[in-house]
């Protein structure tokens, strides 16, 4: 009998940024936790007057871009602070590699919305959100 259904902790999981033609990669420190971006197209109607048996038809739509949110530690002057203000200053492509433990590392092409803080405590840590915009998963 099985002990388990071989679910594992996401702990080892990681986020990267790839910039570049030959990407120089950097790993996004004090992510916390993250779910892939949902890029399920939406169902487009296309029912008409003759539709077969009386019953709606409908096409596959187009895939989103959608705005993802990254809530991370924020650390001024480290590593990612400094990615993360770069990609926001230039506006340009990059890379995001999403990588949970145990599973191939997927890819998509992004651009970065906006970088900032937004938790501020006396007792607690500092905490920032990274909001991208999720063109397209990259295909090998």
């Amino acid at each position: 009998m099985a002990a388990s259904s071989g679910a594992v902790r996401g702990y080892g999981s990681t986020v990267r940024v790839g910039v570049g033609e030959t990407p120089v990669w950097t790993k996004l420190v004090g992510v916390e936790e993250y779910e892939f971006p949902d890029q399920t197209p939406d169902n487009e109607e296309v029912t008409h007057l003759e539709s077969p048996n009386d019953t709606e038809e409908f096409i596959r739509g187009m895939k989103k871009a959608p705005t993802w949110a990254l809530n991370m530690h924020y650390a001024p002057g480290s590593e990612s602070d400094i990615a993360l203000t770069a990609l926001e200053a230039s506006g340009a492509d990059y890379l995001l590699e999403l990588t949970a433990v145990g599973a191939d590392p997927v890819e998509y092409a992004a651009y970065l919305n906006s970088w900032r803080p937004i938790g501020i405590n006396a007792k607690g840590k500092m905490m920032a959100v990274a909001t991208m915009t999720v063109k397209a998963k990259v295909v090998a």
